[in-house]
Order: C-alpha cells, then sequence, then structure tokens
C-alpha cells in the first residue's frame, strides 16, 4: 500500500517562518509517520573561502548495519515537551494496540490532514510517560456535528471536557494541579453528545504535555535531509527540544553511530534506560555533546545492553533550529561471508506433526529424555529455527495460515464451521502451476475438502475423512507409494500426521519408555478427548502418577511416530529423493500437559501451545545451524516459494525466511504475532512474550522462565512497552511488505514504472536529491 504524503505547516512555525529570511528550504512531502524533506542552511560563502579541515575518518565502514534507526523512525516515540500520538501515522499504532479492541478506526486523508475516526462514543490509548508529570491533554481534532464536546479520562478519572468545533482545532483538558505522575496511563476519549447521524469525530494527534510552559508541537516530518556547512544527511530533526525514543534488543557487540549537530546551541545526549528488575528503570548517560553547525560523527558502545529490552533515547535539548541526528544505526562488526547457494531443490517435501510439543525434541529441549533419534538427525542436517512460532493454537487457522502465508485474522478461517474462501490461494495451488505433481496425505478431518483445503493436489486423502486408519505407519507407506509412483516428476509432498493427537493409545513398547511398572488407575490404557475435559472440570481426579502415566502415553505417540518417520525416510535415501528434495518440518501447535492448568490444545497462548519445530533441511543450498531469530509459521509458504524458485503467492503476508538462511543481511527485529480467535493476541519479540486480552496482560521472560510462571508485566516496563510496540505495529499492518512501509521513513519513489531500489534512493538523499 502506497504511503499519503503530508507534511503540516500549521504548527510549524518554528521551523518554517525563517523561509522569509532564506535561512531554510522547507518542502512538501513524505509520509504516514514516515514524512520527508530537505532543510538546509544558505552560508553565504563560497568554498573557496572556508579552511580546509581534514576530519577523522568515518567508523562505518568498518562496521555492518544492524538497525537503520532512521528507516524505522515510526517506530520511535518522540516527546517535544511531552508525549505527541500522531494518529495520522503508523506512530498511534503503538498507543492503540494496532487499533485492535481500542475503537479506533481506518487512517484517512482529506484537504492534506490524515486522521483517524473513533469507530464508537467512546476510545483510549496506552501510553507510558517517563519524561514528567503530564500536565495537559492537547488533541487536534475536529467534530462532523455541531456543538460537540469530549471529555478525557486518565486511569478511569474525569479530569474536563472541551468544545470540538467543525473545523481543525486544538481541544486541551488540564489535569489538575499537579498533573498526573510519570508512568504508564490509559487515556479515554468521550464523546459527550450523541450523534445520530453515524458520523464520527476525528482526531490528528494528541500531545500529553508534560514541560511548564512548552509550546504547542511543532509537527516535521520524521525524517529530512538536512544540510549544516553545505553538507546534507539524512536526519532525524531537531527544530526544538526532543527525543526520539526507540525500543530494541542491542546486539552482542552492537555500536550506536550517529552524526549530529546544530546551527543553534543544543546539546545532544545519548541515554540508555533498562529494567531493574525490582519494577523500577535504571538510566544511564552514554552520551553528551554540544552540537556544531556541522555534521560531527560519534559512536557509542551498546554492548553492556546486549540482548536487554532497552529505551535508547537521542535527546536534543537547547534552542532548536536546523539541525539532528544524521543516520542513526545500531552497526556490528563486519558480516560473516554468506553460505554459498547450490543447485535448486527438485522437490519439496512438507511434514507436519500435528500436536506434538515443540520441547519434546532435542533442538528445542536439549534436556528432555523423549526418544526421538530421526526427527533430531533431520534437524541436525538443516536449519533449526529455536524460536519459532505457530500464529494460532489449534490446526485449522494454524495450518491455513503455513499453507497460505496468510495470518489467521486475514484468511478468517478460525471457528469450529468456517472453510477457507475460495479466493485464498493456498501452496498446492502454486506449485501445481509450477508443473510439480502435488500430493497430500493428512490424518486430520478440519484440513479435508469439507473446510476449503482440497485445492491444487493431483493426489489428496484425508484418512478422518474417509474412515480410514490414520497412524503414521500407514500415512507414511502410502505417502512413499506416490513418491516412488511419480518420482520421475518434480514433487511436492504434504505430509500430516496426527499420532500425538488424542486418543492417546500406544503400545507399551513406546509407553514403557516413559513409565515404570504397571499403570492400574483411573485413566484405563489410553486418554480421549472427554478425559482431558473431566481432568480439567475437575470430575475426574488424578494423581501425579496418572499425570506420570497420560505423559507417557502422548511422549509414546511421539516416538511411535518417529519410528515409522524413520523407516520412510531409510527408503527416501536408498532411492536417492531425499538428495534433491527441501524438507520442512513442524507442527501446527503443540500440546497442554496441565502446565497451566490444562489439558489439550485451543484455550490458551501459552508456548507449550505455540512453539513451533521448524527446521528446513537442503545440505546442498545451506549448511546446518540452529538460529535464534524470532520467526513464525507465515513465513512457511513464502519461503518455500522462494527457495524452489516459484513465483510468489499474491498478497501473501509473509514473507520469506531464504535470506536469513543464507546468513544475508535482513531488517530487524523478527517478531512472531500470535491470535486466539478474537480475543487474545501475543507478540514474541527478543526474550519477551506479551499476551494481551481486553485489560488483562501477561508478560513472560521466556528465556529465563520457559514455563511462563512469573507475570512481569507489572515491573518489566521497558520490556513491555517494546512488546507493546511491536505487537501494535504487526497488528496494524499484517502484510509485512506494507508493515515494512509504515515502518521506513523514506518513501518509495518511482520514475516512470520503475522503483529506485532502497540502497540507491539512501545515496541519492545524502545528496540532497528528492528535497524538491
Amino acid at each position: 500500500m502506497p504511503h499519503r504524503f503530508r507534511f503540516r505547516f500549521a504548527a510549524s512555525a518554528a521551523l518554517c517562518a525563517a523561509l522569509a529570511l532564506g535561512v531554510f528550504a522547507c518542502n512538501k512531502g513524505g509520509g504516514d509517520g514516515a514524512e520527508s524533506g530537505e532543510v538546509g542552511a544558505a552560508t553565504g560563502e563560497k568554498a573557496d573561502d572556508k579552511p580546509v579541515v581534514k576530519k577523522k575518518p568515518s567508523v562505518r565502514p568498518t562496521l555492518s548495519t544492524f538497525r537503520p534507526l532512521l528507516e524505522e523512525s515510526a517506530r520511535a516515540e518522540v516527546d517535544a515537551g511531552g508525549l505527541l500520538v500522531d494518529f495520522g501515522a503508523g506512530d498511534q499504532h503503538k498507543f492503540t494496540r494496532g487499533s485492535w479492541k481500542t475503537s479506533w478506526g481506518e487512517r484517512k486523508t482529506e484537504g492534506g490532514t490524515t486522521f483517524v475516526e473513533m469507530n464508537t462514543a467512546t476510545a483510549h490509548f496506552d501510553a507510558f510517560v517517563h519524561s514528567g508529570a503530564i500536565q495537559e491533554v492537547v488533541l487536534r481534532t475536529r467534530s462532523p456535528i455541531a456543538g460537540q464536546r469530549i471529555a478525557i479520562r486518565v486511569d478511569g478519572k474525569e479530569y474536563g471536557a472541551a468544545d470540538v468545533g467543525a473545523e481543525w482545532g486544538l481541544a486541551r483538558v488540564t489535569l489538575g494541579a499537579n498533573g498526573v505522575p510519570a508512568g504508564r496511563h490509559r487515556v479515554q476519549i468521550y464523546v459527550a453528545k450523541p450523534n445520530p447521524s453515524g458520523a464520527r469525530l476525528q482526531v490528528d494527534w494528541a500531545w500529553l504535555r508534560t514541560a511548564e510552559g512548552a509550546g504547542d508541537p511543532v509537527m516535521v516530518p520524521r525524517l529530512l535531509t538536512v544540510k549544516l556547512a553545505g553538507s546534507p544527511k539524512r536526519a532525524l530533526p531537531t527544530p526544538t527540544s526532543r527525543t526520539y525514543s526507540f525500543y530494541l534488543h542491542p546486539p552482542a557487540g552492537g555500536q550506536l553511530v550517529f552524526d549530529y549537530g546544530s546551527d543553534k546551541p543544543t546539546d545532544f545526549k545519548v541515554r540508555a534506560t533498562v529494567d531493574d528488575g525490582a519494577g523500577g528503570t535504571k538510566t544511564e548517560e552514554l552520551f553528551a555533546s554540544a552540537g556544531k553547525a556541522e555534521w560531527e560523527e560519534a559512536k557509542v558502545d551498546l554492548s553492556a545492553y546486549a540482548g536487554k529490552a532497552t529505551r535508547l533515547d537521542l535527546v536534543a535539548e537547547g534552542q532548536g533550529g536546523l539541525g539532528g541526528w544524521g543516520e542513526p544505526e545500531v552497526m556490528i562488526a563486519p558480516d560473516s561471508p554468506s553460505a554459498a547457494a547450490g543447485a535448486k531443490p527438485k522437490n519439496v517435501m512438507v511434514i507436519l506433526v500435528d500436536t506434538v510439543r515443540a520441547d519434546v525434541f532435542a533442538a528445542w529441549n536439549p534436556d528432555n529424555d523423549i526418544k526421538t533419534p530421526v526427527f533430531d538427525r533431520l534437524v541436525s542436517e538443516g536449519v533449526a529455527f529455536k524460536n519459532a512460532y505457530n500464529n494460532e493454537n489449534w490446526t485449522k487457522p494454524s495450518v491455513a495460515t503455513l499453507l497460505s502465508g496468510l495470518y489467521p485474522a486475514t484468511h478468517n478461517t478460525k471457528k469450529d464451521s468456517s472453510a477457507l474462501p475460495e479466493a485464498v490461494e493456498i501452496l498446492p495451488q502454486r506449485m501445481k502451476k509450477a508443473g510439480f505433481a502435488t500430493g497430500g496425505f493428512v490424518a486430520n478431518g478440519y484440513v479435508s475438502n469439507k473446510f476449503g483445503f482440497e485445492k491444487g493436489w493431483d493426489f489428496f486423502t484425508n484418512y478422518i475423512r474417509e474412515s480410514r486408519t490414520s497412524d503414521a505407519s500407514v500415512v507414511f507407506k502410502e505417502a512413499l507409494e506416490w513418491i516412488v509412483a511419480n518420482k520421475d516428476k518434480p514433487q511436492f509432498v504434504y505430509i500430516q500426521t496426527i499420532d500425538p493427537h488424542v486418543v492417546y493409545k500406544v503400545d507399551e513398547r513406546f509407553s514403557g519408555l516413559y513409565f515404570e511398572g504397571q499403570y492400574t488407575g483411573p485413566l484405563g490404557s489410553s486418554i480421549t478427548a472427554q478425559n482431558q475435559i473431566d481432568i480439567g472440570k475437575g470430575k475426574l481426579k488424578v494423581s501425579e502418577r496418572d499425570m506420570r502415566w497420560l505423559k507417557a502415553l502422548y511422549y509414546g505417540e511421539v516416538s511411535f511416530h518417529d519410528e515409522y518417520l524413520g523407516q520412510f525416510v531409510a527408503e527416501l535415501e536408498k532411492m536417492g529423493w531425499l538428495d534433491d528434495t527441501l524438507v520442512v518440518l513442524t507442527n501446527d501447535h503443540g500440546e497442554e500437559l496441565r502446565e497451566h492448568g490444562r489439558l489439550g490444545h485451543g484455550h490458551s497462548l501459552y508456548d507449550e501451545l505455540l512453539r513451533s519445530p521448524l527446521a528446513i533441511r537442503y545440505p546442498k543450498m545451506f549448511k546446518p545451524a540452529v538460529l535464534d531469530e524470532v520467526v513464525e509459521s507465515v513465513d512457511v509458504t513464502p519461503t518455500i516459494l522462494d527457495l524452489m524458485g516459484v513465483p510468489p503467492a499474491k498478497d501473501a503476508d509473509g514473507l520469506s525466511l531464504a535470506p536469513l538462511l543464507r546468513g544475508e543481511p535482513v531488517p530487524r527485529p523478527y517478531y512472531a504475532i500470535s491470535e486466539f480467535l478474537d480475543s487474545k493476541r501475543a507478540v514474541r519479540v527478543g526474550p519477551w512474550k506479551l499476551v494481551v486480552g481486553g485489560r488483562e496482560y501477561e508478560l513472560f521472560d521466556v528465556v529465563s522462565d520457559p514455563g511462563e510462571t512469573e507475570n512481569q508485566a507489572e515491573k518489566a516496563n521497558v520490556a513491555l512497552r517494546t512488546a507493546e510496540v511491536y505487537l501494535g505495529e504487526g497488528l496494524s499492518a499484517p502484510t509485512k511488505t506494507q508493515r515494512r512501509l509504515e515502518v521506513a521513513t523514506v518513501r518509495k519513489f518511482k520514475a516512470s514504472d520503475a522503483d529506485i531500489d532502497p540502497e540507491l534512493r539512501k545515496q541519492l538523499e545524502a545528496l540532497g536529491y528528492f528535497g524538491e
């Protein structure tokens, strides 16, 4: 989706009034929170009049870019005498949870102003204010009807009301003599007068003023090409005192590199804030220097913050004017050379083990004693994604996402009766169009023609719908027969086994691996779905020994599956088929074994359900590795298409992981969004996992607390805010290509019908082009 460009002149007097004096050149342009323009100083000097000063060489050529902060300035919070929330930009989503359950509508543009409408008479946004007490809430707003009035509540307390006119104007509500202390707050806007016409209140921006006597905020683009001493740089501008706050997890050995300068007295500071582990935060000033009327380069070591949720504040204090932060970026030591790509695979095979937990496999849980030697071997020969996530917690929406590259909220196949829409194209359709023979072997009734999954197959069988035995022994045997019969053709094979799913019933040879002696308790020789329900409701009382038996049956099913997987793989190796085949191993969800009081799945967004044992094996193309990046199943289909040389699916939400597999530089961070119907959403970013349901927040450090037992939402403020930033971004823009446009501060330029690639665009902007 292209950006809608705008530049707000009405509130930009401090920057643009100097036009008459010829000091600045302000140019219309920019986008939704990603605006760009150009300002420059007219020095009046000839180049020959200037003394030649030899500057120190830049450190940038010796490092590699890890996070170019200028390219993601929409993720930054902006404080200009108070926190500024731009509802007409991508900036708003970190405050409104991507508009999910906060009553904010779509963005609109009229008369050069981009804004949002309130969907109901009440809407809210959440803000973490850390620069002082909130003195006043200011909204730039207008009403479609005359005589409108709004009230402002903060954390449920009403502080006052203000009139709203039919034209754009400022509505102000003062928050008492002492204001509202710094911290996390919910700001609610109430429309006092009913509107029978259905027209809705429109909001451009909100400002939570904290500084005494601060003037109204100067609304300038977050990206400007700024010239100091004749040298242009793309920069975060500082027309007044303001702070850009980025929430991130610095990498090991990370260095913040930037240029800074201003033609007016301005102090530039870099501060880092992290949680102190006791409910508070600690801040350290890492850099401080007075700016000059020319660019100076600086480097700040972030090594002490590696892997920690960190708020990185770029602070400018002073008279403002022409200046800013030039090309700030987090950099690391140069990347090692990428692995050379080998021959493209002839075939691709997806093996999805229904209901298997990631932590039963060695790559995801080295301390477990579950016997899965074949699965573990295949994983060890490929790239294992240690932090892979499913996007839903039960089969139908999860597999629909895996095969379509669309988030559950997009394909909307989330209810028990939902069928995959006809317009949604799935992976077998793409592969068949590309000339592959397509075979599907599925042992779950939800992935069937009844629910729209029959598209694109040359051969498809669903063992449950056809009332046939669904054991792995049968599924793998028939899949092997089809592969042999079609071995002269390139193949796409999809195998979904279901052995770890209830009913848990397995030969004692496998259950005996995990249970000593004979079991004589109330559960009997198998576990059914009804048993799970009765235990969950307390109708069936179970002891610790009973639970050991239940788990032994589940783990026995996993080992049973692995034995027949081994026989299948051995036959494929004998015929040489596996050597030319891209193999993807994964699940659709895990299984709750009473870690959080439940059995089964489809109930929660804890890791026992969401973690995926995702691995991709093709030794000819990439070396074995274990990657820590957080990835998600929505990217599986785009990755397969990319690696197989098949054109990408139209309008997919996901993006290919192939650059990550090849060790190429990639935009960061990777993070995962998961859904539970319409009641809950979760995000995993860095070591942190946030689960949100209405006003309920659960925050876990899943690295130090993999069982998700300690909710740190009340005491890890920086980590919570970091997770919120990415949750809001992900929910607002599920299509990742669109998401990157929202995040990037650089416009997408076109000459004729050709896009200017990002690197060339960056080079040209640095030279002062695109400012007119």
